[in-house]
């Protein structure tokens, strides 16, 4: 028997055989070649995309009939890209221009690009570059004349070790096959853990060389809630694990039970369970878990979908949809959280020394209003046909908040004068993601309408700790008394001052911290993937007051040790 801890990426235990997964890999020829080559190489890279076209838009056909629209739409945005002009220009050009092979124009100008996309200080958005790679791995095996990227084989009853998966692999996958998922790379936001997590399959990420670990048909054990991976279990880990799995059976019954009841404590607090969603493709998230709005809203993907920034028109109607859908609940809208680099080629962006610490959020809206106000205006037109609201990321200061505020009212003046309805009253708060805006919660809850705690940010800046670091991984600890004591500052202020407050980072669908959450007081709660039930759950078998007291030590505590041993004690009795 073996066991490996890794990330816990998504929650749950499953027992299965080992299938890994090792696709071929294309060569890349670095030599420099000869003026009488350049056609034939720019030729074969124009062939190469051809081939990659006619694959893509065959298991687009596949995957839409067989998983849904949102599965399918991985491989139309590739196809998209791959016809980018830009893209097809520069690679063109450094064929000509620089007399590089069709494999190394290809390498060259995607590793930028994906580069370019790891250095945004949004995890989300960092893992589209994995999407740059997943098409450069497609173009250059083309080149090769090998065949095409694909997870079609995938044997019953599966856990799928692999270095990593491209989108459009773990698209392709039959999910009916896979019991859950080990990785040698990706985090907790990557593709993988974030489909894992909606299709609610157990996985396991960061396990160094486990690649090199078992082999094609030994038993394996999965436990996606600790990040633990078991190959070849003995008998008595068998056992405890087929009672865990029970156990986890059970649960799922009881949540099934919850469904269409409001998360409210023993001692009768209401806690609403709201979700975040990229996209109006995550609706049906909606329904799958009964959530009762939507808390996050991310807008940036539409910005990063296309060449240019969306227009007004085309924002609308996204928003519309996504309004509509919720019939009436809440839904909270980010304004565009973006920055760092130069992610977008209609945006000015400039390298910078600590990206993180850049131009980022709220701090580009005034150096670009045509893109501000033409999001500003698309969400107050689709607050006439439900509850929708504007929530600012990256504020710091009253002045910030009061600013976009203005321009709000100014721009529903505007639109009803030009003769379109809006909510003129429309809600507009923001994110409390930064130590500062934690410390002056008071004087900035006398200006939001609501806060929205991103745990995620507030972590990061609170501990000065890189969350896409690796090499210091252990310290992100969101547990920690500090952003504890930071998020109570928060609530107490929000609460003092009458706004309500929530939260929509990662945080919100731990488990463990949940008695904390309750404790503070938190208005909603918004959570990704398939988190609302469990979290419902434990919150029915919870009273406020108990957790309150939690909390109380919680924050007194020493490290993020003595808090995990705290909420321990706390379950257990």
């Amino acid at each position: 028997m073996n066991i490996y801890k890794g990330l816990a990426a998504s929650p749950g235990i499953s027992e299965g055989v080992l299938w890994h997964y090792r696709p071929q890999q294309p060569k890349v020829d670095s030599r420099t070649i000869d003026e009488s080559e350049i056609s034939t190489e720019q030729q074969s890279f124009h062939d190469a995309r051809k081939t990659v076209d006619t694959h893509l838009a065959a298991i687009f056909e596949r995957v839409l009939a067989k998983q849904g629209k949102e599965e399918a739409e991985i491989f139309a945005s590739h196809r998209e890209l791959l016809d980018d002009e830009e893209l097809v220009g520069d690679i063109v050009s450094l064929i000509n221009d620089d007399k590089l092979t069709a494999t190394a124009a290809v390498k060259s100008y995607l590793d930028d690009a994906a580069e370019t996309m790891r250095q945004l200080d949004d995890p989300y958005l960092q893992e589209r570059a994995a999407e740059f790679l997943d098409l450069q791995k497609n173009i250059l095996l083309a080149l090769n004349g090998l065949p095409l990227a694909g997870l079609g084989n995938v044997a019953n009853n599966s856990i799928i070790v692999a270095e990593d998966l491209t989108p459009s692999e773990t698209a392709q996958l039959d999910i009916d096959d896979v019991r859950g998922f080990v990785l040698e790379r990706g985090g907790l936001t990557s593709h993988v853990a974030i489909l894992a997590r909606n299709l609610g399959l157990p996985a396991v990420m960061g396990l160094s060389n486990i690649m090199s670990a078992g082999k094609d048909g030994d038993k394996a054990l999965i436990d996606g809630s600790t990040g633990t991976f078991i190959i070849e279990p003995d008998q008595a880990t068998q056992r405890i694990y087929a009672q865990k799995h029970e156990e986890q059976n059970r649960r799922k019954a009881e949540y099934a039970k919850l469904y269409g009841k409001p998360a409210v404590t023993k001692d009768g607090v209401h806690f609403p369970l709201y979700s975040n969603i990229g996209s109006s493709a995550n609706l049906h998230l909606i329904e799958e878990n009964g959530s009762e709005g939507i808390g996050l809203f991310r807008s940036e993907f539409l910005f990063m979908e296309s060449a240019q920034a969306p227009s007004e028109e085309e924002q609308l109607k996204v928003y519309q949809e996504v309004v509509e859908h919720m019939e009436g609940k809440p839904v909270i809208l980010r304004l565009l959280d973006i920055g760092g680099d130069k992610p977008l080629n209609y945006m000015d962006f400039k390298s910078e020394d600590n990206p993180f610490l850049g131009w980022r959020g709220v701090r580009l809206y005034k150096d670009h209003p045509e893109i501000f106000l033409s999001q500003i205006r698309a969400a107050l037109r689709a607050s006439a046909f439900g509850d929708l609201r504007i929530m600012v990321p990256m504020v710091i200061g009253v002045d910030e908040i009061r600013w976009v505020k203005e321009q709000c009212k100014e721009q529903a003046e505007k639109l009803q004068a030009e003769g379109f309805k809006v909510n003129p009253d429309i809600q507009v708060g923001i994110m409390i993601e930064t130590p500062a805006s934690a410390m002056v919660a008071p004087q900035l809850a006398k200006v939001a309408d609501f806060f929205s705690i991103g745990t995620n940010d507030l972590t990061q800046y609170t501990l000065a700790v890189d969350r896409g670091n690796t090499r210091i991984s252990e310290l992100y600890d969101s547990l920690h008394p500090a952003v504890l004591r930071l998020m109570d500052i928060t609530c107490q202020a929000a609460h003092e001052a009458g706004i309500e407050v929530g939260i929509c980072g990662e945080m919100g669908g731990q488990a463990e911290a949940t008695p904390l959450l309750v404790g503070m007081g938190m208005d909603e709660i918004s959570i990704s993937g398939h988190g609302v039930p469990a979290v419902k759950y434990d919150i029915m078998h919870l009273e406020q007051k108990a957790c309150r007291e939690l909390l109380n030590r919680a924050i007194a505590a020493e490290d993020s040790t003595e808090v995990r041993a705290l909420i321990q004690d706390f379950i257990n009795h």
